[in-house]
């Protein structure tokens, strides 16, 4: 986020949420976009119900996806960050965040959590992007109410 952008206020439209303000150094640059939704880059997080959160677009009022934070999963869930990566102009010394998306279903107990493609977001610059992991112990559907980590066989509890 730009400079010029501290301090200056934009209206955020929602169809969840209605229409707010929001400080523009909030919003969150997701460059290429989330999978299937590639035109849209810009986003902000929104308080839920723990460990929840939304991840709302500033740019398509109907847009939002449920989130967990990537750190709910502990040490079994770790995977090489991209520093260097220009775009997202990571260092080493730069605090990320790992986001997850949530497919949340009628039945809570069968609601998932995406652990192959996370939105790793660097929070100085307040970019981000989501990556799809070739580690295979990172699935696209994990169950969020499972009784083994991530990582982790069932034999290994």
């Amino acid at each position: 986020m730009s400079e010029q952008a501290k301090g200056q206020v934009i209206k955020v439209r929602t169809s969840r949420f209605g229409d707010f303000d929001v400080d523009a150094s909030a919003v969150i640059e997701i460059v290429g976009g989330i999978i299937g939704f590639p035109g849209l880059t810009k986003f902000i997080m929104l308080d839920y119900n723990p460990p929840f959160s939304w991840l709302q677009s500033t740019e398509a009022p109907d847009l939002a996806f449920v989130v967990v934070n990537g750190a709910e999963f502990g040490d079994n869930y770790r995977f090489p960050v991209p520093i260097g990566d220009r775009e997202l102009d990571i260092n080493e010394d730069d605090e990320v965040a790992i986001i997850n998306l949530v497919s949340v279903r009628p039945d809570p107990s069968m609601t998932t959590v995406n652990l192959k493609a996370p939105v790793v977001v660097n929070l100085r610059t307040k970019r981000g992007r989501q990556v799809v992991l070739d580690d295979q112990a990172f699935p696209m559907r994990f169950p969020l109410w499972a009784n083994e980590a991530p990582g982790e066989s069932p034999e290994e509890k």
